[in-house]
């Protein structure tokens, strides 16, 4: 009974988790968007939500498939969001960094009161994920070997 339960237990609990957790990290405060519990959270969601519509696909469940696969959907379309926001919350973005970022994407970014992920969605950053990640990596880099010495 309990393996028959799984799957609909695993839908609801991750819908509820993605309703919650999303909203925190899209609309949350920037200095409390914890991009190692985002990218968790986000990986378990993605793999939860696939089996649950894998399973759903060919049962007799119209609706209940219907809603598996309405949230395979929003998980899936925040899937480009997720490398823009672990690079630019590593460890050591400074000053320096966010300059770099606002130079090359020719407009002033950078996280002031107010500043949300969703913010830079709305700014277009998607499209500069592959720089946001080059300064983040080198930001992280510098920041680790400050620390060691």
């Amino acid at each position: 009974m309990t393996k028959d339960f799984q799957p609909y237990s695993s839908l609801w609990l991750t819908t509820r988790t993605w309703f919650t957790r999303h909203e925190a990290w899209t609309t949350g405060a920037w200095e409390e968007l914890d991009p190692e519990e985002l990218d968790s959270t986000f990986e378990q969601c993605i793999k939860a939500i696939n089996q649950v519509a894998r399973y759903f696909k060919d049962k007799d469940f119209p609706q209940i498939t219907a809603n598996a696969q309405v949230m395979k959907d929003k998980v899936d379309a925040f899937k480009p969001v997720v490398p823009l926001a672990l690079a630019l919350r590593k460890q050591g973005m400074q000053d320096r960094h966010w300059d770099q970022v606002s130079a090359a994407v020719g407009f002033d970014i950078r996280p002031v009161e107010g500043f949300t992920l969703q913010g830079c969605v709305d700014k277009g950053l998607l499209a500069h994920t592959e720089l946001c990640d080059e300064v983040g990596e080198r930001a992280f880099k510098e920041h680790h070997i400050e620390v060691s010495l």
